[in-house]
C-alpha cells in the first residue's frame, strides 16, 4: 500500500486569500494519496467562519476550529493538535503561505522513510497576485534553507511529545524539534527539489513588540525562545518536560467559564502590586476562576509623579502597561501555559485583562 501523507496546517487570524492559494495549490498534484488537516488556533469568530467554510470546499481537507481565541499564541500547540489528528504515517508541516507546486506530493512520498526526516528549500515569491492558472509561471526571487517544512513519522513525533509548548509567539520551535528528533536517533536529510514557494507577507520585526497594542506581544520573545531551544539541545532533551502527549488538553478547554469568576481583581500599575499579586497572591486561589483587570494609576500620569521622576526624588515605583503585560505574559509561558485562560488589551490600551482558571 502506498504511503499517505498528513499535511497539518496551523492558522490564526490569516487572511482568507493566502489560505484559499495554499489549497488551490494541491487541488492540482500529481499525486492525491494525501489529507490536509487544518487547526484552526482562535481565529476571531467571523473569520474563522469564513475559513471553516473555505475549508469544506476541499474534499481532502479536515478543518478543527478551536475557540481558544484567549490563549496567546502558540504554534507548537497548534501543531501538535494536527499531528494527533492526523491519519497519514507521515506529516508533512505546512503553512498557510505555502505553494506547493504540483509534484510537491508525489515527491513527499517518494522520499518518506521512518529512520530519517526530511527538510526543503523554500522559494520566496514577490508581492503579486498568485492563481492555480500561473502557478507554474512564478519565478522565486531566491530559495532559503530556513523554514519550518519537515516531512517525518508520526511515529517519531508522538514518541517526542510533538513540538515543544513552551515556545509562544514566533521562533525556535521547529529547530527544536529538529534536534531532539535527532536525540531521538533519526537522521536529518534535506531534499533539493525546489517544490515549495512562499507567498509574499510583510516580515515579522521584533521591534514591534516595543509598544503596547491590542494585539498581545511580549518583548524580547524571540530571544527568550532561542534560550529554551539552546538548553534543551544542552540537555539533550528528547520529550519536553513535564509535557504532555501529543494534543491533550486543547479540545476540553472551555472559555465560557472564564466569564463568571470566582474572584475579581482591580491592580494598578504599582510595581510592588503587580509583582507581588502574580507571584504570590495569584497561586493562593487554586482551583477558582480567578479575573484581575491591570490599569494606570492617576498618579502615574500627573505631572508630580512626573516631576518626581525627572529629579530623581523617591518616589513609588510604577511599571508601564507595556512592562505589566510583559510580566503577566511571561507569568503566562512558565507557569500558566497549560492552564484554561483568557489574556486581552481593551481597545484604547490603557487596561489588561488577564482570567484564569486555576
Amino acid at each position: 500500500m502506498e504511503t499517505k501523507i498528513t499535511i497539518v496546517y496551523a492558522n490564526r487570524n490569516r487572511d482568507l486569500k493566502r489560505i484559499s492559494r495554499s489549497l488551490d495549490s494541491l487541488k492540482n498534484q500529481a499525486n492525491l494519496n494525501f489529507e490536509v488537516v487544518f487547526v484552526d488556533y482562535g481565529s476571531e469568530e467571523k473569520l474563522a467562519s469564513e475559513i471553516k467554510n473555505c475549508c469544506n470546499l476541499y474534499t481532502f481537507v479536515t478543518y478543527y476550529g478551536l475557540s481558544i481565541n484567549g490563549l496567546i499564541w502558540n504554534k507548537s500547540k497548534a501543531l501538535n493538535y494536527g499531528i494527533f489528528k492526523a491519519a497519514g504515517e507521515f506529516i508533512f508541516v505546512a503553512d498557510v503561505d505555502l505553494v506547493f507546486l504540483p509534484e510537491a506530493v508525489q515527491h513527499l512520498i517518494q522520499i518518506a522513510t521512518k529512520e530519517s526526516f526530511f527538510l526543503f528549500p523554500l522559494g520566496y515569491l514577490e508581492k503579486k497576485e498568485i492563481n492555480a492558472s500561473n502557478l507554474l509561471e512564478l519565478i522565486p526571487k531566491n530559495f532559503g534553507n530556513v523554514n519550518g517544512m519537515i516531512l517525518v513519522s508520526k511515529n517519531s513525533l508522538i514518541t517526542i511529545h510533538g513540538f515543544d509548548e513552551f515556545f509562544h509567539f514566533y521562533g525556535s520551535e521547529d529547530e527544536d524539534l529538529f534536534q531532539r528528533l535527532e536525540h531521538l536517533g533519526l537522521k536529518r536529510l534535506y531534499s533539493d527539489n525546489k517544490l515549495f514557494y512562499h507567498q509574499w507577507h510583510q516580515s515579522f520585526s521584533a521591534s514591534d513588540d516595543i509598544s503596547l497594542t491590542q494585539k498581545p506581544r511580549l518583548s524580547n520573545a524571540m530571544r527568550l525562545n532561542q534560550q529554551h531551544y539552546n538548553f534543551n539541545n544542552s540537555q539533550k532533551i528528547i520529550k519536553p518536560k513535564g509535557q504532555k502527549k501529543c494534543g491533550e488538553g486543547l479540545e476540553i478547554l472551555d472559555q465560557k467559564v472564564l466569564q463568571t469568576p470566582d474572584l475579581n481583581y482591580k491592580i494598578p500599575n504599582i510595581k510592588a502590586h503587580v509583582v507581588h499579586f502574580l507571584n504570590e497572591e495569584l497561586k493562593i486561589d487554586s482551583e477558582k476562576v480567578v479575573s484581575v483587570v491591570f490599569y494606570c494609576d492617576s498618579y502615574y500620569n500627573s505631572l508630580k509623579y512626573k516631576a518626581k521622576e525627572f529629579l530623581g526624588k523617591q518616589t513609588q515605583p510604577y511599571l508601564s502597561l507595556k512592562e505589566v503585560n510583559d510580566l503577566v505574559l511571561e507569568k503566562i509561558v512558565f507557569d500558566y501555559r497549560d492552564h484554561n485562560y483568557h489574556y486581552s488589551i481593551s481597545g484604547d490600551v490603557k487596561e489588561i485583562k488577564f482570567v484564569i482558571m486555576l
